[in-house]
């Protein structure tokens, strides 16, 4: 599939740094070679005016734009494939990176549980650490980020696209990972080594869910991120809604059976209980998913098994400090595939094997 016009799809990468950035800015433009890129020298990300010239297109050799924070970690075939992704989907805003611990990370993992490479995120996020949009679209978001008022990027993104009726994509596969411990989660589902196929990025896209399980980031407790009727782009957090489940009892005693003997699940008082109740909150996901699809080959597995891996470990070490300990997050990694794995069993059936080389 082309781009405009029948053109293929050609991408320039502005690289944003703030001051003291600049030689992660110059290390990321070396592992991108063969792209356009340039350095966008900025100052913090709310100041939108002032990083409105990372938005704004400087060649017209290309028919995309993207926009990267300095401070990530790329895939290594990350600029081959958002080519492939801009082919899937030409005419749209593409997020490449979603934090494993917002909100909207758990309607993502609903779409990487259903097989689904895209998400139509649910209201606005305020990350933009790796965003494509195609020129126009990308010159006329710097032009109003100039003189528009101050806010989160990935906020006004959000309202820039819904305005100019400007479809805004979220990959479940995240092509960069924040590398700068303490400034942004993990990403949702990043795999450095597993390359999508091609025709990945051309699947059906996810509408998020009205109603997603969700877990509080500062206590752990299960809720539910609901769309507010009749308000457009309008979310909230609601009481835990009970999600109807077959099978609960084994679902019950597997969780009990997978998590109350790890070190994590014995480090305080609360934290046994607050693992079980992520856990439903990985059920509950799963079986929304099961009504809307389900990983179709090796690549859409691996993205959906790391989407339930980066649900405890980006989500619990305010409510739970082990969960943050290298020890701790590798317990509790192991332990959600494996629940993930066994859950999905249930619910359908095994899974497709991951593709070789793909992350496990």
């Amino acid at each position: 599939m082309s781009a405009h016009g029948g053109e293929s799809p050609t991408v320039s990468v502005s690289i944003r740094t703030a001051a003291g950035d600049e030689e992660r800015a110059e290390r990321l433009a070396e592992q991108l070679d063969g792209a356009l890129v340039r350095i966008s020298r900025t100052n913090t990300e709310a100041d939108v005016g002032a990083e409105a010239g990372a938005w704004q297109p400087w060649t017209r050799r290309a028919t995309h734009h993207l926009v990267l924070d300095a401070a990530v970690r790329p895939h290594p075939r990350l600029i081959a494939q958002v080519h492939e992704a801009i082919a899937g989907r030409p005419g749209a805003a593409l997020r490449l990176f979603t934090p494993g611990d917002g909100y909207a990370s758990h309607a993502l993992r609903v779409a990487a549980f259903s097989g689904r490479p895209w998400l139509m995120p649910p209201g606005p996020d305020p990350s933009a650490v790796a965003v494509v949009l195609p020129l126009p679209e990308a010159a006329e978001f710097a032009r109003s980020l100039q003189v528009g008022e101050v806010a989160p990027a990935g906020v006004l993104l959000h309202r820039f696209a819904r305005e100019r009726g400007l479809a805004l994509l979220a990959s479940t596969a995240d092509l960069v990972q924040p590398d700068r411990p303490g400034t942004h989660a993990p990403g949702t589902a990043f795999l450095p080594a597993a390359v999508a196929p091609a025709d990945w990025w051309q699947r059906e896209t996810l509408l998020a869910p009205p109603s997603i399980p969700v877990v509080h980031l500062r206590d752990g407790e299960p809720l539910s991120y609901e769309a507010v009727p009749g308000a457009a782009d309008r979310w909230r957090l609601r009481a835990r809604r009970d999600v109807p489940t077959p099978h609960a009892r084994r679902f019950a005693r597997m969780m009990h059976d997978r998590l109350l003997g790890t070190e994590v699940a014995r480090s305080h008082l609360r934290a046994a209980a607050v693992l079980l109740g992520v856990a439903g909150v990985l059920r509950d996901q799963l079986v929304l998913a099961s009504d809307r699809g389900r990983p179709s080959d090796g690549f859409g597995a691996a993205v959906a098994r790391e989407a339930a891996a980066t649900l405890a470990l980006g989500t619990l070490p305010e409510a739970v400090p082990a969960a943050g300990r290298p020890d701790g997050a590798a317990e509790l990694r192991d332990a959600f595939q494996t629940l993930y794995e066994e859950m999905t069993g249930i619910l359908g059936g095994s899974l497709p094997v991951p593709e070789h080389g793909a992350d496990p």
